[in-house]
């Protein structure tokens, strides 16, 4: 049976619901949406025993607040440095049960720029072409199509209490990536051949720095500009992790919300596997790429989606 579960305080800025990416209508205009992190969201389902892509709470802020409005259990992960239960500090990874009128306190003191917060059964929204992702341009899934807001009330399964306390496990790199200054794999773009030899050698040894321009549609980056005597092509199919490069010369890299197609160079794709690690940037650090081959970015992800797949298939202790 659906509940009200719990009754959002602060918000914060660009707090979404996000699921599984919104998959086969790319054709029609519609971004993909879904996880920008996808294993911290992963973790957090986890820790609550969801399924991998259940409806979770996906936040850029560095503070979130909730009152629990009916009994149910908790995960969250990615950039949070604290957790507060009606003002007393608990574990960070670690399932918690919540009871009514509980208060929970999110803080993000790390270098990461998103927390994802996980109800057991997940939050139930409505399913929009396939996913329940808020896509907000389009006002797609999640509560209404819009970003979450202070008081709105988001529903579930009636909690479990008695459920087992799940502990993330040590050694996983579920927390280690969230660094001020990052390098992630690109492989090379479609029209990496119109650029010119030292407009590669730019873009591969500098470091650009993440400004304070993103959002879930795009990241820009500024410090190194790469101008070129070709600006624009006819419209090309772009998805998550193309770097662009516009008439400014600051590349541009699409994120989850991404349009489906555009008009500027596409220099290089940031490898799948590391765009978790460019997801969690906070504007003001510093990102360099390295250059990758096709088939080593494929190793990775598969090596990153097979550790994935062991914890969820790993039987826990209560």
């Amino acid at each position: 049976m659906d509940l009200p579960l719990i009754k959002i305080i602060n918000s914060g800025i660009l707090s979404t619901i996000q699921a599984a990416r919104r998959l086969d209508f790319q054709d029609y205009g519609v971004p993909r949406a879904g996880f920008q992190d996808k294993i911290s969201a992963q973790l957090a389902n986890w820790l609550v025993g969801n399924k991998k892509f259940d409806s979770l709470i996906e936040s850029y802020a560095n503070y979130f607040e909730f009152e629990v409005i009916n009994d149910c259990s908790m995960g969250v992960q990615g950039a949070c440095s604290e957790i507060r239960i009606n003002d007393r500090l608990v574990s960070l990874d670690e399932t918690h049960h919540l009871s009514i009128q509980d208060r929970i306190q999110l803080f993000n003191n790390t270098h990461g720029s998103i927390v994802y917060i996980a109800v057991a059964g997940g939050f139930r929204v409505t399913k929009v072409l396939g996913s329940t992702a808020t896509d907000t341009a389009n006002k797609l899934g999640g509560l209404n199509g819009m970003p979450l807001a202070s008081n709105n009330i988001l529903k579930g399964s009636q909690s479990n209490k008695e459920m087992e306390t799940r502990r993330i496990p040590e050694g996983l790199p579920c927390r280690a990536y969230f660094a001020k200054n990052t390098t992630v794999h690109v492989i090379a773009g479609p029209e990496a051949s119109l650029f010119t030899v030292s407009n590669i050698e730019t873009f591969y040894s500098c470091a650009f720095v993440v400004s304070s321009d993103i959002s879930r549609v795009g990241y820009r980056l500024t410090g190194h500009p790469i101008h070129t005597d070709t600006h624009n092509i006819s419209s090309k199919t772009t998805f998550p992790g193309i770097i662009q490069i516009p008439p400014s010369g600051d590349p541009i890299i699409l994120m989850a919300d991404g349009p489906v197609t555009g008009g500027y160079l596409r220099i290089g794709v940031v490898a799948e596997v590391d765009q978790p690690i460019l997801a969690q940037i906070r504007p003001g650090g510093r990102v360099r790429f390295l250059h990758c081959l096709p088939e080593k970015a494929r190793l990775r992800e598969t090596n990153q989606c097979r550790w994935i797949e062991e914890l969820y298939h790993k039987k826990t202790d209560s």
